[in-house]
């Protein structure tokens, strides 16, 4: 009994972080060039009971193996703002800190004008600087070039790490950046978050269900133990 208590928490814990990640893609459903994240599961560690190959595989639980990036292209609002941009396709603006080599990328461009020294650059609302290809700041002076905002890809962006902040940060296994040839930016525009509210909803009910099942054999596993202590 023992055995299913714990493997009935593994998937407690587990459920209980999915549900997490989809009250964080409803909580997103407004924000600019979001894009919801699910959690991955794997089974934990197979067991034969017979200790054979023919015996009965008994497992242990399930754990989170990662999280999944939905990259589906959100609607393009106009705004009529000289600032803002929108992808439109694949790619992500690079935006870095005052450290070149603190770089994170977006599909948010809901840019302003950030200064540093006597100067004015392309930047966002927390301090960082919108890059170009070269990953040099974009500054801006009495006429701005548009076409300096840089679009990079990835060779698997779907392996990116969420940095928070709506920002992500490039792992082995996305591969590395890489400026696009051609990117379609279009400027006075936003991308709308890709939340599909019905779609985690769903996911949302799909979750509970799952959590209650691996309450009530916690709680089964708990009566039954209680049991043959009194046996003994």
């Amino acid at each position: 009994m023992i055995r299913g208590f714990y493997t009935a928490v593994s998937g407690i814990k587990s459920q209980q972080s999915g549900m997490d990640a989809i009250a964080n893609n409803i909580a997103n459903v407004s924000t600019t060039g979001y894009k919801p994240q699910h959690t991955a599961f794997s089974s934990l560690l197979y067991k034969s009971i017979n200790g054979g190959s023919g015996g009965i595989a008994m497992g242990h639980g399930a754990r989170i193996s990662g999280t999944n990036i939905t990259l589906s292209q959100g609607d393009l609002t106009a705004t009529g703002q000289a600032y803002d941009f929108a992808v439109n396709g694949e790619g992500f603006f690079a935006l870095q800190g005052t450290d070149k080599n603190d770089r994170v990328y977006t599909r948010d461009g809901s840019f302003q004008l950030s200064q540093s020294g006597d100067k004015m650059y392309l930047g966002d609302g927390s301090g960082r600087f919108v890059a170009d290809k070269d990953g040099q700041r974009i500054e801006v002076g009495e006429s701005f070039d548009a076409t300096k905002i840089a679009v990079f890809g990835f060779p698997n962006p779907y392996a990116l790490s969420p940095a928070g902040g709506n920002v992500y940060k490039e792992t082995p296994a996305s591969g590395k950046a890489e400026a696009l040839a051609s990117p379609d930016v279009r400027r006075g525009y936003l991308e709308s978050s890709s939340v599909q509210t019905s779609e985690e909803m769903v996911r949302m009910i799909e979750t509970s269900k799952a959590f209650s099942l691996n309450s009530r054999v916690v709680q089964t596993a708990d009566e039954m133990e209680k049991v043959i202590n009194q046996l003994r």
